[in-house]
């Protein structure tokens, strides 16, 4: 059965919509409207199955909305505290996590990373010259390291995968060439942030997700999210679906029982949209003190053409994160907006256009 046909039975009594501030400027209200109203016609029309919304201003959420469904057969809706796999808007917290250790001079961003993992001291390119990778370039997408993560299967939501460790990776990744000598052009690596997280493990001492959780998350108080959920928070997990061929699938489920140890630096975490909101907002306001403003500089300033040190730099004073889950992050640093979109369903080319009319609608309630 279609996704649009299993949702027509239930739309009227599970589409649930809550804008919780009335703005006071009526443009920017009607703008933000047809924004919202672009998710819910995709729900409507059955391109995602559910959505949840949020926009945040000046460390204020200002509107928050809930779309469809986080788990069609069960009919359960989306909420706000709906914990959904944000995936690769976990790269800009791993950035994080290492720039703490900058801020230490425990780390240093332009130090080979040879120098914090002798394993990586035959890393050349497929002539076999060596070179030499340094923090940043892991960092901004520069490092020559092959895109994909080696050891890992299409599908890794499974206990075989999450018993690997981040050493393991590391290892693998030290036998593979490099695609590119490093510095030269920025191609976006989910194996990189391997490397990087491998790093924070063994210059900080401790496992690579205990240091996210203990300097990242809960300093912003980002209690619902983690590598793991927590079992008593599984109920309010949505399911991540997968379209291919025009078929709907399930792609994720999470398991209580799974016994996280690989903590996935490129995209493993699990989170609700006010988590992620605070996160990314904690980079326009210097007084969150997560990070020296110096830091925030640092990584939000382009190091190539695409890339700041963990952040997209996509758009005129912004910087942003979208996640193959169908996330989304994006803050100006002008208007001191944050907006933040979460589906859960993996269509890349549908949610690409989606995410992106999204923001470019909410950016437009804020241009004046």
């Amino acid at each position: 059965m279609s996704l649009k046909n299993l949702l027509a039975a239930r739309w009227t009594a599970l589409l649930v919509m809550s804008l919780v501030t009335v703005l006071p400027d009526s443009s920017r209200a009607q703008s933000l409207e047809q924004a919202f109203s672009i998710v819910q016609q995709a729900v409507e029309d059955g391109s995602i199955p559910g959505a949840a919304v949020l926009i945040m201003q000046d460390g204020e959420v200002i509107a928050e909305k809930t779309f469809g469904l986080c788990e069609i057969s069960a009919g359960r809706p989306f909420r706000m505290d709906t914990i959904c796999w944000v995936a690769s808007l976990t790269k800009p917290v791993t950035a994080t996590a290492a720039m703490k250790l900058v801020e230490r001079g425990k780390l240093d961003l332009d130090a080979p990373v040879v120098n914090y993992l002798p394993v990586l001291a035959q890393l050349a390119t497929q002539d076999g010259r060596k070179q030499s990778v340094t923090i940043r370039h892991l960092m901004s997408h520069s490092s020559g390291i092959p895109a994909s993560v080696p050891l890992r299967p299409s599908f890794f939501f499974t206990q075989d995968w999450f018993d690997r460790s981040l050493a393991e990776v590391v290892d693998a990744i030290a036998a593979r060439p490099l695609d590119f000598v490093p510095g030269s052009r920025a191609e976006y690596s989910n194996a990189a942030p391997y490397v990087l997280g491998r790093i924070v493990e063994v210059v900080s001492g401790q496992p690579f997700g205990q240091f996210v959780r203990n300097e990242v998350l809960d300093p912003l108080d980002m209690h619902d999210t983690g590598f793991e959920v927590a079992p008593e928070k599984c109920e309010r997990t949505a399911v991540v679906y997968r379209r291919e061929q025009g078929k709907l699938s399930i792609y994720c489920q999470y398991d209580p029982d799974w016994d996280v140890r690989m903590t996935m630096p490129d995209g493993g975490l699990f989170s609700t949209p006010k988590d992620i909101a605070q996160f990314a907002n904690s980079f326009l306001n210097p007084a969150s003190q997560l990070l020296q403003p110096e830091s925030i500089q640092s990584m939000l300033t382009k190091q190539n053409e695409s890339f700041g040190l963990g952040w997209i730099r996509d758009r005129e004073h912004q910087f942003s994160h979208w996640g193959s889950s169908g996330t989304l992050v994006w803050a100006d640093q002008k208007s001191k907006v944050v907006g933040v979109f979460f589906s859960q369903i993996q269509d890349f080319e549908l949610l690409a256009s989606l995410r992106e009319s999204f923001r470019s609608e909410v950016d437009r309630a804020f241009q004046n």
